[in-house]
């Protein structure tokens, strides 16, 4: 009897951690609530002048203008120490912080925004966005 029980926790216990992870991810994706950071990295051009390098900051100013952008800040890569986990290699990097997925998503559906993106996308070579969900 006391082997049976053993095994039934056991498998009980290998099935629970099996399943926790599933069970985690499902969770977290289902997750729609919150404030949303939306990061953004860009690479300019290397053969910019110091004027054009300059106008970019007017594609930031421009975003700030969409009513569903509760702040947004930006500016140059820093020049910190070179690591291992650190990054440098950006130009500009943008924080913006929306009230919601859905807040976020009229933003990117905004014609400010794609008039932004028209205006100033020929001076990158490569943007990077990372969206965060909140937690608090």
């Amino acid at each position: 009897m006391k082997r049976r029980k053993f095994v039934h926790a056991a498998a009980f216990a290998s099935g629970a951690a099996i399943l926790a992870p599933a069970k985690l991810f499902a969770t977290m994706t289902e997750k729609k609530s919150g404030q949303l950071l939306h990061y953004v990295l860009f690479w300019l051009k290397k053969d910019l002048s110091p004027a054009e390098i300059s106008s970019f900051k007017g594609f930031f100013e421009m975003l700030k203008k969409i009513e569903t952008v509760k702040s947004l800040q930006y500016g140059q890569a820093a020049g910190t120490p070179k690591r291992d986990v650190t990054d440098n290699t950006f130009s500009y990097s943008m924080t913006a912080v929306f009230d919601s997925i859905e807040t976020h998503n009229q933003y990117q559906d905004d014609k400010r925004h794609h008039a932004a993106i028209e205006k100033y996308s020929h001076l990158w070579t490569r943007v990077v966005v990372h969206d965060t969900l909140l937690d608090s």
